[in-house]
């Protein structure tokens, strides 16, 4: 049987830096690149790096970080990846200024542009909030 548990507030499961890696796969302005919050925790950022280059600019190669909550949808950054070369770079985005909460459940997504071909990796960096649960 699984328990969970709340430690102190200064365990390192609280100060230590988590970190959700996704990916974003072809298709034009999609949903793609989902992270599910095991616990509360709050967004700190997303680095972001491509593994096949766009192949338009502007707006059709953005990333737009929206935090869902139930029925609420908020855009929590951008990041604009433009015609950036495969392996070459990576992009870092502060998430909602680093202090956004996400309770057990939300989700994280990236919404993509119009560009079909861009496609890339995605590191999310959070933090579990001191006193959240965890599974024991």
């Amino acid at each position: 049987m699984m328990t969970t548990k709340s430690m102190r507030y200064d365990h390192p499961a609280y100060t230590a830096r988590t970190v959700g890696s996704v990916n974003f796969a072809a298709g034009a302005s999609a949903a793609k690149g989902k992270y599910v919050a095991f616990t509360n925790m709050i967004l700190k950022s997303a680095t972001v790096t491509v593994t096949v280059a766009g192949t338009t600019t502007g707006a059709a190669t953005t990333l737009t970080f929206n935090h869902i909550s139930g029925t609420t949808t908020t855009s929590v950054g951008v990041a604009a990846m433009g015609t950036a070369a495969a392996f070459v770079n990576s992009t870092n985005v502060v998430l909602g200024g680093g202090t956004t909460t996400m309770a057990q459940g939300d989700i994280i997504q990236a919404n993509r542009g119009a560009d079909a071909s861009l496609t890339g990796e995605i590191a999310y960096e959070l933090v579990v909030v001191p006193g959240a649960d965890v599974t024991d």
